[in-house]
């Protein structure tokens, strides 16, 4: 009998080992959300993340070079909890032959050498929606998750945070909605860098009240306002405005550091895997992974909704 080679499969094999900590890297912090908040690599279910408070600006400084008055550095933690998530599926190479990859096949029923980038494409195309899956739960996910995502956490401390009531964001309304939100900051965050996490038609909305306004008027600096696709400035302001999963009737305003992103990427339970199961005669993907979310200090942040 003539052996014929799967070349398709091997290849898809070859790209997906050969890439897997770059695969995994996109899929859970692949969005323009983990450039602004604090990664934590190698969690397996939960870990305690010590957090401090030096005290109030007020209150840190004393009169006099010889005041002997001080107070303590307060030291406590935050649990920071990932999920397990992961990806299988499966196709059989030979319902190929009936879409117009089945041209680039030689006759007979062979899994050969087909070519043209299609097992990259596969891949990244999953990658891609998982990468805003995981951007989505790390915001939405709720009490069916086995962690609660950062909407949740902050509604349930919404006793210390400061609350601002949601307004749908347009092309004629959105700065000065944007405006509005960035007035509710605490005190001590109205002079740091900032990030406003926008769902995407308000953060579409947003766009395009910048543009109706002149954005490319030299008041607004475009150099330094458009910072990446998926975010902007907020003119004259320290607040960065991104584009995120947030979800519907929400967003989420803080300082970046204070919304944590917990993964286990760089360990052995986050994985990629290809393989042709010869019993069930289908290619298979699988591929797992872990990912959670922290608020350290919810009264520093504005909870929007």
């Amino acid at each position: 009998m003539e052996k014929h080679s799967f070349s398709f499969v091997n290849n898809m094999t070859d790209f997906v080992t050969s890439n897997e900590t770059e695969l995994l890297t996109k899929l859970v912090i692949g969005t323009s959300v983990a450039d602004y908040v604090s990664i934590f690599p190698n969690i397996k279910y939960s870990e305690l993340v010590p957090i401090f408070d030096t005290g109030a600006i007020d209150s840190l400084v004393s009169t006099g070079h010889c005041s002997t008055t001080f107070g303590d550095i307060t030291m406590s933690e935050k649990a920071l909890t990932v999920c397990d998530y992961n990806i299988q599926k499966g196709y059989c190479p030979e319902s190929l032959a009936k879409t117009l990859m089945g041209l680039r096949m030689q006759a007979g029923s062979y899994n050969e050498t087909l070519g043209g980038g299609a097992e990259e494409a596969f891949i990244n195309d999953m990658i891609a929606k998982a990468a805003v899956f995981n951007e989505r739960k790390w915001f939405q996910a709720d009490a069916s998750d086995c962690a609660l995502g950062i909407n949740a956490q902050l509604d349930a401390a919404s006793a210390t945070t400061v609350n601002v009531t949601y307004t749908a964001m347009t092309p004629s309304n959105a700065i000065a909605v944007g405006q509005d939100y960035a007035l509710a900051l605490p005190e001590s965050l109205k002079y740091v860098p900032t990030v406003m996490f926008l769902n995407r038609s308000d953060f579409q909305a947003f766009t395009l009240a910048l543009l109706n306004a002149n954005y490319y008027n030299p008041q607004y600096d475009p150099s330094g306002a458009i910072i990446s696709p998926m975010a902007l400035a907020l003119p004259a302001t320290m607040v960065t405005i991104v584009s995120s999963e947030v979800g519907t009737g929400r967003a989420v305003l803080s300082y970046g550091q204070n919304l944590a992103l917990g993964t286990d990427v760089l360990t052995d339970s986050a994985q990629a895997a290809t393989w042709w199961s010869a019993d069930n005669q289908q290619y298979r993907i699988s591929i797992k992974w872990r990912m959670g979310s922290t608020v350290f200090f919810p009264e520093l942040c504005v909870r929007i909704s």
